[in-house]
């Protein structure tokens, strides 16, 4: 058996926070703990999360004090904590690691954990999810230019530096000046058996029609008013999303995030993912669609190269037109659904192993501790 680690994962946002980054540490810290590691996930106290520590499912959970101002006012999900309390908190659990990995150089938590693990010894990974990310506000551009000039550097603090995605990887390596930014894989489980009728009338959802599902924060980058703009009497969207339910137009429905939970059961009762997105690392909604074996409709990135096929999705130009025929073509004919329903399933569980995403964090915490 593998030595067990000490592991601190510091995560700006976690559950009850709804993303991809709170998903994916949810998932590794998970995974993680079940191959017999001492974890512990330290993330800003938001979304009505609880004080202090808990132990959940196995792992424990320490909050900093927080505000969430800028995702209130400004729909940027960046908390900002609270700097003593972070300071004494995340010194306190640096010293009890054997290896601290943070989740993105960009946010204050990443930069105090990775300072304070270079001041005290301790072996230190950061993974970075994204590159530039385009706001809907050319303010906010200008910020985060700033910031990925300026704090971003810490990256430079890490013992490793890793992405899931080779663009992101790249963008990394060359803002930053890193010798190596390394590819590992990220994994989702496996999806539950449902019962389908009964989800979708828990949703509200209609029972006979095609549905057409995408899920996002209302953002530029991600394609929702492209995602609604294909919309056609012949099916139905719908978008998960931080967009007002009210502003849903006719044939299209708006739900906000869901739980990790839900969420896995409602993948399993829609007929297909759209995701009309630019400049993506690999977002996790889209692989664990992929596992769930659901027809996946996209916009070409370069982050989907490195994991997917051509014939393993439905590429699409990122424009209502081209996406309302593809959901068209997926709603009339069955067979062409699900060839590619198999394919997407057959993609998503070569490329998203939970025990190769363990395994390979796993070693790399064991080469760095050396």
């Amino acid at each position: 058996m593998t030595q067990p680690l000490r592991v601190l994962l510091v995560s700006a946002n976690f559950r009850p926070s709804v993303g991809g980054i709170e998903r994916y540490v949810e998932i590794l810290a998970g995974a993680l703990a079940q191959r017999g590691h001492d974890v512990t996930v330290a993330a800003c106290r938001t979304d009505g999360a609880p004080a202090g520590e808990e132990q959940v499912d196995g792992l424990r959970v320490v909050r900093i004090p927080a505000t969430d101002v800028l995702d209130s006012r400004l729909n940027v999900p960046y908390p900002l904590p609270e700097p003593i309390a972070a300071a004494r908190t995340l010194r306190r659990l640096v010293s009890e690691a054997d290896v601290v990995n943070p989740q993105d150089a960009l946010y204050a938590t990443s930069v105090l954990a990775l300072g304070l693990a270079r001041r005290q010894g301790v072996a230190s990974v950061l993974t970075q999810h994204v590159g530039f990310v385009p706001q809907a506000r050319r303010a906010l551009d200008l910020l985060q230019r700033a910031g990925i000039g300026t704090i971003g550097r810490s990256a430079r603090l890490a013992t490793r530096v890793v992405s899931y995605n080779p663009a992101v990887a790249s963008w990394a390596k060359e803002t930053w000046g890193l010798e190596d930014v390394r590819v590992l894989p990220p994994g989702v489980p496996d999806q539950p058996e449902v019962d389908r009728d009964a989800v979708r009338r828990e949703l509200g959802l209609p029972a006979d029609r095609f549905v057409a599902l995408f899920v996002g924060r209302d953002v530029p980058k991600k394609g929702l008013d492209v995602f609604l703009g294909a919309r056609d009497p012949a099916y139905e969207l719908l978008a998960v999303t931080d967009r007002s339910a009210e502003a849903a137009p006719a044939e299209a429905r708006i739900l906000p995030f869901l739980d990790p939970v839900r969420f896995r059961k409602l993948l399993c009762c829609v007929d297909a993912f759209v995701l009309p997105s630019e400049g993506e690392g690999f977002p996790l909604a889209l692989q664990e669609a992929l596992v769930t074996g659901i027809p996946c409709v996209v916009a070409p990135s370069p982050g989907y190269d490195h994991y997917l096929r051509a014939d393993e999705v439905l590429f699409v130009d990122r424009d209502a037109g081209a996406v309302r025929d593809a959901i068209k073509r997926l709603a009339r004919d069955e067979s062409f659904r699900e060839e590619l329903a198999a394919r997407a399933r057959a993609a998503g569980r070569r490329e998203f192993s939970i025990e190769n995403f363990a395994q390979a964090y796993e070693k790399l915490y064991l080469e760095v501790r050396r």
